[in-house]
């Protein structure tokens, strides 16, 4: 650790135990001036679409995990992994990673982020229907009451402070454009609680080796209030800090330093709303952060397999900044049709610009009907980032999809969203997936889960004894880091080769090459160095229906054909568990291939 971090961390913990005092008398969020009065607010600076035609009305939202909502609804400290609650404490002395949580404080966040503030906002303003502005108005009461400022598992991280400010923002201009006098009380107190927030965000940024996400997030917090509220001060201050951070977290090929396309798309979605509350007050997104934001989109688009789906490496939580309908949208989609609307050059990198509602009030049906007139961005059939260190090839006449990882394990000391899944590889045919990333799962409350969805072990790679190829020290921490090198990509009349290798086991070294040739593919693995070792090569697949026969396997597509697997070594198949979605579990066959020093897959796709 560096010195100015440990100043700045002795900082944060004088400042916390300032606050701790100040704060002790348990105060709603809206009544607190310990940072001066709220200034009053612009709320057509957020650019909402009023006169949107294409909107849905609900009062309720959809939780991870597959939790009903109307089972939490005022929950807000459930541990849901567990029938009991967070313990109600200053909010600085949780410690979330610990070994004995009562549950995943990602979950409960969901819940605490008030997406169904701005939905229930929303629904009334379409319906006047008083039941909307009733339940808005219990759910803002409760909350406050159960979480006064600085108090409770909900006020302990600054980036979900910034998420909340938004959804209380755009909850309160659908409460002012509704006009109703009923309204008025809630969309101060609206007002003035996204005030202080921002305001304490502003003390708060995570900085150092805690910067990531997170910083981001933070500052497109502030910058949105800062606009609303005419603060050309923190906005001078957040932009700048935007500036930096985009900057040293994000690859130059555009691939986010964190190795997780989601964290990418969460911040590329952080920018856009920044940049869209910008415009709708005369002013513009710096344009350095413009161009980064194109160069993100063409790694995301370049992620896409076809519509819903997509190649994801590393942590995916599902997070959401804003989301002004009750289900749950496609987040790429979404993501990439926003900077399309937003920053737009001539092409689009969605398919469908209108793919949600949320874009719908943001954007006039003009505006989407214009960038639905752009051609889209259109997929090559290699594209390789190499300082992100992801290639994804196209082959069989564009009906299969191959992605090779070949980057670092994370961003920063931390690395704290990344898996070691060095030499990975994920593939798709027709749409369909066929050997998988296992998913995220959850990330507290269950400290060997957390740590078996990110070892190498349920990754598309190669292990040695059962290790994995970078050490985990904490459920957001790594040690020692496996590296990357050498890694080579050549084509010729249609077929392609790409190699290299990791120290992830040194002294021994493996390596990984992988050819493509019309609808084969060929995966070469190799180790050299100390052998009083063996390697396992591990393929997974998203169900049991895998037929092993004649010294391989098959895997039956719902297109009609299907995929063989050819080994020149014995094997043997069982079931292993995956997340395809975040608090979820799936059932699958994973295929182990144990190896002395060299050993060959191949891979080919046929019809029936």
């Amino acid at each position: 650790m560096s010195p100015g971090e440990i100043i700045w961390r002795f900082g944060q913990k004088r400042l916390y135990s300032h606050e701790r005092k100040s704060f002790a008398r348990k105060t709603p969020v809206f009544d607190v001036n310990a940072y001066g009065n709220a200034p009053q607010a612009d709320l057509s600076r957020l650019g909402i679409c009023l006169d949107n035609s294409n909107f849905s009305v609900g009062a309720e939202i959809e939780l991870l995990g597959g939790y009903p909502y109307t089972d939490y609804r005022k929950r807000w400290h459930a541990a849901f992994q567990t029938p009991g609650d967070w313990p109600f404490r200053p909010s600085a002395d949780y410690s979330f990673g610990a070994e004995y949580v009562p549950g995943d404080i990602r979950t409960n966040w969901e819940l605490n982020r008030h997406y169904q503030f701005a939905v229930l906002a929303k629904s009334f303003y379409v319906t006047n229907d008083q039941g909307y502005l009733a339940e808005l108005i219990d759910l803002f009461t409760d909350w406050n009451k159960q979480n006064p400022f600085m108090w409770g598992p909900e006020w302990s991280s600054p980036m979900e402070e910034s998420i909340r400010l938004i959804n209380w923002l755009f909850a309160a201009a659908f409460l002012e454009a509704s006009e109703d006098t009923d309204a008025s009380e809630l969309r101060k107190r609206l007002c003035v609680g996204a005030w202080c927030m921002a305001a304490h965000v502003r003390k708060h940024y995570s900085h150092y080796s805690s910067a990531n996400n997170h910083t981001i997030v933070e500052a497109a917090g502030v910058a949105v209030a800062s606009v609303v509220f005419g603060q050309r001060n923190w906005l001078e201050e957040a932009l700048a800090l935007l500036e930096t951070e985009v900057a040293l977290q994000t690859h130059a090929d555009g691939v986010n330093k964190e190795q997780a396309l989601h964290y990418e798309l969460f911040v590329m979605e952080a920018l856009c709303l920044v940049s869209h509350v910008l415009n709708a007050a005369g002013q513009k997104l710096p344009k350095s952060i413009e161009s980064q934001l194109h160069s993100m989109a063409r790694y995301a688009r370049a992620c896409c397999v076809c519509k819903g789906s997509y190649i994801e490496f590393g942590d995916d939580d599902e997070g959401a900044i804003l989301n002004l309908e009750s289900c749950k949208q496609c987040y790429p989609e979404y993501v990439l049709a926003l900077v399309s609307l937003e920053i737009g050059d001539g092409a689009r990198y969605a398919e469908d610009v209108a793919c949600c509602e949320t874009l719908d009030w943001l954007y006039s049906q003009e505006q989407v009907s214009d960038v639905m007139q752009l051609p889209p961005v259109a997929n090559a059939s290699v594209e390789s980032f190499c300082e992100g260190g992801i290639t994804i090839v196209r082959f069989d006449e564009g009906r299969a999809v191959l992605a090779f990882d070949h980057g670092p394990l994370g961003f920063g000391q931390l690395a704290a969203h990344g898996h070691a899944d060095a030499l990975s590889v994920q593939l798709y045919v027709d749409g369909e997936p066929v050997l998988i990333d296992p998913g995220t799962y959850v990330y507290n409350g269950n400290r060997e889960a957390r740590y078996r969805f990110r070892s190498t072990s349920v990754h598309n790679t190669v292990s040695i004894d059962n290790r994995c190829q970078s050490e985990a020290l904490g459920p957001f921490l790594w040690g020692r880091k496996a590296n990357v090198s050498a890694f080579s990509l050549e084509t010729s009349e249609g077929d392609i080769c790409m190699s290299a290798k990791h120290d992830g086991y040194a002294p021994v070294i493996a390596l990984r090459s992988v050819n493509v040739a019309g609808p084969k593919v060929t995966i070469c693995d190799s180790l050299s160095g100390d052998f009083g070792c063996y390697g396992v090569a591990r393929f997974h697949f998203p169900n049991d229906e895998i037929a092993l026969n004649n010294g391989g396997a098959e895997y039956a597509l719902e297109s009609g054909r299907f995929v063989r697997f050819e080994f020149d070594a014995s094997f043997n198949s069982c079931p292993f568990k995956f997340s395809d979605s975040y608090g979820s579990l799936s059932d699958g066959t994973v295929v182990d291939v144990p190896f002395d020093r060299a050993m060959s897959t191949v891979i080919t796709i046929n019809e029936r």
